[in-house]
């Protein structure tokens, strides 16, 4: 098995600003797909795709337990209840940019603390992954 390529989140910042950078072009990572390392909580990570191929294409965020690990291994379970509801698969139209999530671990974490991403055949363009701030006390 191929190991998954790691994306690394940008952090927002309470009450900020962050640059959203270059981003990471998803030609790479169709082959093996991509993963989040230690997300930061429930509801609190989401997708920027951005789609420059000709069609609409899939982007597919792999329900606990399906799918490969991060370093490529067959997984070896699901590690929540929510995970059952199954993959979260998202149609990005051509030439288009969409927002994916936020994505509740309880339904996308892998038994190794990753989120695992795949990507159709033919998709090109941009990801990004974007971390919310995580404040425990709501105010």
């Amino acid at each position: 098995m191929t190991a998954r390529t790691q994306l690394t989140p940008l952090q927002m910042v309470q009450d900020g600003g962050v640059a959203e950078g270059a981003g990471t072009a998803i030609a790479g990572l169709v082959a093996g797909g991509a993963y989040v390392a230690d997300p930061p909580g429930p509801n609190h990570l989401f997708l920027i795709v951005n789609n420059s191929y000709t069609s609409p294409e899939t982007v597919t965020v792999r329900a606990g337990g399906n799918g490969n690990t991060a370093s490529g291994g067959a997984n070896p379970g699901v590690p929540f209840e929510q995970a059952t509801v199954g993959d979260l698969v998202v149609t990005v139209a051509n030439s288009a940019t969409e927002l994916i999530g936020p994505l509740t671990t309880g339904r996308f974490t892998q038994a190794d603390g990753s989120v695992s991403i795949d990507f159709a055949a033919a998709l090109t363009g941009t990801i990004w992954v974007v971390a919310l701030p995580y404040n425990p006390i709501s105010v």
